[in-house]
């Protein structure tokens, strides 16, 4: 039976990656059409194609593997000049623009051929379409359903500071601040350092603020209240150094405003940003946790596979309820669909943010030409951009691989 639980959170998160991808995919789609553009293709997935039906000039299509898709247009890239066509980066971009080119009856109709504008809604479109989905995810979890938050009380005591050699206390350890103060589990934390608690998000950027000196904790225990001192620490664990008292507090559910469910979007937004900019220094931590029982950093970036393990690790809990476990994997699809945003915005090709970027060097190409009284007749040569696109993609692929082994072999669970 857990077999199936896990299965079915497998199940859950391909098909809410699927749905998100095929999304993502008309938001180009739709403009492209809009405008004019011949799309010959539009498939869900990589591999071999397990479905496809044409309608008028497109073939609509799924394939095996369900984590990626694309949209074909005709002249996506526009050829280059002749006089280029012998140099080192044609050859390198031969291929991809032999592929690419229209064929005449076509040309007009070539993506290439739109104003700069109209391109960059077409590629606009996909990641806003993911950003869509966030946003309506977002408003119907926490301002709908409600997000969860630790709540002021004490669930438990974590009694050492744990480090990398002894992350859950099995060995004795420097004992942690609230062990030293004296907390204990039941206790309502009602106080810190003079400002009012009611649950973990009032506490949490109040910690950075007292780091090393003691500080005043009110606590209720047993209907009396009692003060305590308390000294907020400092240290690394994970690879990430942060503050520190050593509380684990109970889960509540707590509405929110629509105001608040958005500020909780950008946050997220935010997050995912400084995490995939720290893409190269992450697959450098990953090598070093691939070694099986190797301390994993539980913020860190993780691949499709630790998604599933952690998405089936969720449909297979004791300790929730079928509710908290639907609303959790549609927290998963929202995280998700963050990341699709923010990932296919960076000005790189052949992410969506890429052609976005050559678009608007069109677009000011064209605005200074327009001064000095020209016209510029061809567009941006973006296939000079496509020897970048095989090393962005190649880093892809090898962090990619990195980041599998990782969760293969040494994974993390709920």
């Amino acid at each position: 039976m857990n077999f199936i639980y896990v299965l079915g959170g497998w199940l859950f998160l391909l098909l809410g990656l699927a749905i998100s991808i095929a999304l993502h995919e008309l938001g180009h789609l739709l403009p492209a059409k809009k405008f004019g553009v011949k799309v010959t293709k539009y498939m869900v997935g990589f591999g071999p194609t397990v479905f496809s039906r044409k309608r008028g000039e497109t073939e609509y299509g799924i394939k095996l593997i369900p984590l990626g898709g694309y949209i074909q247009m005709v002249g996506m890239v526009p050829p280059l000049d002749k006089q280029v066509k012998q140099n080192f980066w044609r050859k390198l971009t031969n291929s991809v623009t032999q592929s690419e080119e229209p064929i005449p009856e076509h040309d007009a109709r070539a993506f290439y051929r739109l104003a700069p504008w109209k391109k960059l809604i077409v590629m606009f479109g996909g990641p806003f379409a993911n950003l869509l989905i966030a946003t309506v995810l977002s408003l119907a979890l926490f301002a709908g359903f409600g997000g969860y938050d630790r709540n002021n009380t004490v669930h438990q005591i974590v009694s050492c500071i744990p480090s990398d050699q002894n992350p859950d206390c099995t060995q004795v350890g420097e004992p942690s601040p609230a062990s030293v103060a004296g907390l204990k589990a039941g206790d309502k934390i009602v106080s810190f350092a003079g400002h009012k608690i009611s649950r973990w998000s009032d506490i949490d950027p109040l910690l950075a603020k007292y780091v090393g000196a003691p500080e005043t904790l009110v606590v209720e225990r047993q209907g009396a209240k009692l003060a305590l001192t308390i000294t907020v620490i400092k240290f690394t664990y994970g690879g990430q150094t942060r503050p520190f008292i050593g509380v684990y507090l109970e889960s509540q559910r707590y509405q929110q405003t629509p105001v608040q469910a958005l500020g909780n979007l950008g946050s997220m937004l935010s997050g995912t940003g400084e995490m995939i900019l720290q893409l190269p220094a992450q697959a450098v931590k990953a090598i070093a946790e691939i070694a099986p029982g190797s301390t994993r950093n539980p913020n860190g970036a993780i691949s499709i596979i630790g998604l599933g393990q952690y998405s089936g690790d969720l449909a297979s809990s004791n300790t929730m309820s079928f509710e908290d476990k639907i609303l959790s994997q549609l927290a998963m699809i929202l995280s998700l669909n963050v990341a699709l945003f923010v990932f296919n915005m960076l000005p790189l090709v052949p992410l969506d943010g890429g052609h976005i970027a050559g678009a608007l060097y069109e677009s000011v190409k064209r605005g200074i030409w327009r001064i000095r009284g020209k016209k510029l007749e061809k567009p941006v040569a973006t296939a000079m951009m496509m020897p970048i696109a095989y090393m962005v993609a190649s880093l892809m692929f090898v962090l990619t691989i990195i980041l599998v082994l990782r969760d293969v072999i040494n994974p993390v669970h709920l």
